[in-house]
């Protein structure tokens, strides 16, 4: 993937958020803008001038873009590049026009989310096999993904095989895998039930949450500042509800 090189990192003035916005859209840039206003603080991230994600506290993906973009008299700076996942489907054009019909309609220091036109159903990674593109699984993508704390997600099959997967850069596949059948070879060594998930915290404090189930196996990358047993809980939330 080309990487553009990126602004500054001091404040940008003079430009309104929504002309920044498209100015990093047509420079295919990768890189993290930062929205701040009135003590709040919300991101933008883009992927080779593709809008991937949005985050506004414990709002992502659309929901946070559209909560941004009506704050008054932004201040914006540019930072690095993310690896995220993609979260938001819709072209940046689309937000920003719905974005404006909003602010005409709707006092700019509403907490209340601008609801979409139409939101696109396309939750799988683009290499994600056909027969795996059912309703039920674009559901369960849906919803964690609108879980803030998830950087990334990996859906396995019970044989090890992906079957899809939030990140075009991470490879981890094939340990997490590794991790599953190592787990059920010491619960044969050991006679013992389990494991029911594995965790593992990696060096910059992140987390990857391994969950063997009955039809798929479940590997999440979780951000260093969410509990990895609230994840765990709104996981198992999410799964009996399907």
């Amino acid at each position: 993937m080309r990487q553009k090189g990126i602004p500054g990192s001091g404040l940008i003035g003079g430009v309104s958020l929504s002309s920044f916005l498209q100015m990093l859209e047509q420079e295919r840039k990768s890189c993290t803008l930062v929205v701040s206003s009135g003590g709040r603080q919300g991101s933008f991230y883009f992927d080779d001038g593709i809008l991937v994600d949005a985050q506004f506290g414990n709002e992502v993906g659309q929901d946070a873009a559209y909560k941004i973009l009506l704050w008054d008299n932004p201040a914006l700076s540019v930072t690095h590049s993310e690896d995220r996942m993609r979260r938001i489907h819709l072209p940046l054009a689309h937000i920003l026009l719905d974005s404006a019909k909003q602010k005409d309609e709707k006092d700019p220091e509403s907490n209340e989310s601008p609801e979409p036109e139409s939101a696109s159903e396309s939750f799988l990674d683009d290499s994600a096999e056909p027969e795996h593109n059912d309703p039920a699984r674009r559901r369960f993508i849906q919803a964690i993904s609108s879980i803030a704390g998830i950087k990334h997600y990996f859906l396995l099959n019970r044989q090890g095989k992906m079957i899809t997967q939030s990140s075009r850069k991470l490879k981890i596949g094939d340990f997490i895998a590794y991790c599953i059948v190592s787990g059920i070879q010491m619960r044969k060594v050991l006679d013992v039930k389990g494991p029911s998930r594995i965790q593992l915290v990696l060096e910059n404090d992140e987390t990857i949450l391994i969950v063997p189930g009955a039809g798929m196996i479940i590997g999440l990358l979780i951000d260093e500042f969410t509990s990895v047993n609230e994840i765990s809980d709104k996981l198992g939330n999410i799964i009996t509800s399907r």
